[in-house]
């Protein structure tokens, strides 16, 4: 009873936020995860509210909610401006009739960092006007937004998280691949994305946890070539332990829809028993069997049965392996994790395959893979050490020895339809004294679900696009306030099918920054960059860059 009462008022919460929304719903207990009336569309089944729209606006107002639930003295505002100055001998990334430019960045921005008992916000705004020398018929304005507000609406209980992002996206994954974002590419286009997710949480029965969460997305891009996606998305868990202590449960139902302004809507509904028992203190072997049904693969819904295993283990504190295996109606899904630490240095491999409704990369708000990896080697070397002065640690690192705090390798691209891929990640990362070393790698393959017409992407190219790519990032402080950093890296991107497409891109970066004064920053840097293939994407540039920041 007590759960039944918990959803019920989780949902009519829950209603509330889809209503000032503008998304009329209809829902009812018995529908959980959730049941909506879709005027026009006579369907009633497990599904979500269509069309729900996301703009700036409803991310301010629910920034704005969060962070009056921060305590004022937990607030850091800081203003900046920053001018950046790039000499490059190609600026439109051809391979002949190469134009020179220097082209003046000016970045105003601002950065607000807020902490409270029950609330967080992280937000990082820029805003770009890049100015050219000679082609100033190409001036333009530039967007960077990375924000992430969790809110504790009702202790303990129901909480709300709410993202967004700006960033440039590649198009294709065969054009050109931009170096800087001084350069004119048409490959590029600026992509917007946003996230709002009300979610309860608790427990009942002393033994059992449950999880009710409604995520609504959408994801926005300049270019007509791309597609705008809305995606609506409910899970719901729980789970619990039985009388006999090594042997817990978990029931689990999500419902996904995903609608495309270009290409059809896909809808996939899953529902899933697990069944986990603890052999030993570090090993946990788990049983799965679920249902699905979704319209990926084809025009009409069709509903598959799912079968699995997974394990966990844990031979010490330093090293994990988290494994799960699937079998799907896409064939056989998994995924992994292995981390292992030692005293200065970190480890790490995933691997997955699954469905893809958007590429790696869009609606990312996280810190980055060098970020997240310094942090992991910091706080085992401190133990008790405050999370707040881990992560002020973690940024004089990257920050002193000039380390990018995503490391990411390959790019990626936006596509117009979901897509089975295959991913795997490795990375290494050393922190020495005065040395940093970070080595990452990437794999990922990609084919299209079901079949289109009409549609101009990279799988009107190819059935299959992998992307391949590697990065190694030397960092050295040279003095209390300056560093000295080398970057090499390399991505290559393949087309299988009756139109084979290589294009491999290849950069070496060296940057020498300074700390001038404590808000005051300064860089000069250099790069050679040689692209070979793909779809005009054949080019050689090399660049001069100095930049100057200062924050308020």
């Amino acid at each position: 009873m007590a759960m039944v009462m918990a959803m019920v008022t989780a949902t009519a919460m829950v209603k509330e936020v889809l209503e000032s929304m503008g998304c009329a719903a209809r829902i009812s207990p018995r529908s959980i995860p959730g049941e909506f009336d879709q005027a026009g569309r006579g369907k009633d089944r497990l599904t979500s509210c269509r069309r729900v729209q996301l703009s700036p606006s409803w991310l301010g107002c629910a920034l704005m909610c969060i962070a009056a639930h921060a305590h004022a003295e937990s607030w850091r505002i800081m203003p900046s401006i920053a001018v950046n100055e790039t000499l490059t001998n190609n600026l439109f990334l051809t391979s002949t009739n190469r134009t020179s430019d220097l082209v003046t960045g000016i970045t105003p921005g601002i950065s607000i960092e807020g902490r409270g008992g029950r609330a967080s916000l992280r937000l990082n705004y820029g805003l770009t006007q890049n100015l050219y020398a000679r082609e100033s018929s190409q001036n333009n304005l530039q967007n960077a937004l990375n924000a992430v507000g969790t809110l504790e609406a009702i202790e303990d209980w129901f909480f709300i998280d709410a993202t967004g992002t700006i960033s440039q996206q590649l198009i294709s994954a065969f054009g050109q691949t931009s170096p800087s974002d001084a350069n004119i590419n048409n490959n590029q286009t600026e992509t917007a994305s946003y996230s709002i997710s009300p979610h309860i949480r608790g427990r009942f029965l002393s033994s059992t946890e449950y999880l009710l969460r409604y995520t609504a997305s959408t994801t926005r891009a300049d270019s007509s070539r791309v597609s705008d996606t809305t995606t609506n998305q409910w899970l719901g868990r729980i789970n619990g332990n039985t009388r006999w202590g090594p042997l817990s449960w978990s029931l689990d139902a999500s419902s996904n829809s995903v609608q495309y302004d270009i290409g059809r809507d896909r809808d996939d509904t899953r529902y899933g028993l697990t069944l986990s028992y603890r052999l030993t203190p570090q090993f946990q072997f788990s049983l799965i069997a679920g249902r699905e049904t979704n319209n990926l693969v084809s025009l009409e819904d069709e509903t598959y049965s799912d079968s699995g295993y997974g394990f966990v283990w844990t031979p010490s504190p330093r090293t994990r392996l988290d494994a799960r295996m699937t079998r799907r109606f896409f064939g056989n899904g998994y995924q992994i994790g292995f981390s292992h630490r030692m005293p200065r240095s970190l480890f790490s491999y995933t691997a997955t395959r699954d469905v893809s409704y958007q590429p790696a990369g869009v609606g990312n708000t996280g810190q980055g893979s060098n970020y997240d990896a310094y942090y992991a080697i910091i706080a085992a070397s401190n133990p008790g050490l405050a999370p707040d002065a881990i992560r002020a640690q973690v940024n004089q690192v990257l920050q002193g020895r000039g380390v990018p705090a995503d490391g990411t390798v390959v790019n990626g691209s936006l596509n117009n339809r979901p897509t089975l891929q295959k991913l795997q990640q490795l990375s290494y990362a050393l922190l020495g004294a005065r040395n940093t070393l970070t080595f990452s790698a990437t794999e990922s393959q990609q084919q299209p679900l079901g079949v289109v017409s009409g549609l101009t992407d990279d799988f009107s190219l190819a059935n299959e696009v992998t992307q391949r790519g590697f990065g190694i990032i030397w960092g050295h402080q040279l003095t209390g306030h300056s560093s000295l950093s080398l970057s090499l890296n390399e991505q290559r991107s393949l087309a299988k099918g009756t139109n084979a497409v290589d294009t491999k891109t290849q950069g070496a970066y060296l940057l020498f920054s300074t700390q001038l004064s404590p808000k005051t920053q300064a860089n000069i840097g250099a790069r050679h960059v040689v692209s070979d293939g793909g779809v005009n994407a054949d080019y050689t540039e090399s660049a001069l860059t100095g930049a100057l920041s200062h924050s308020f």
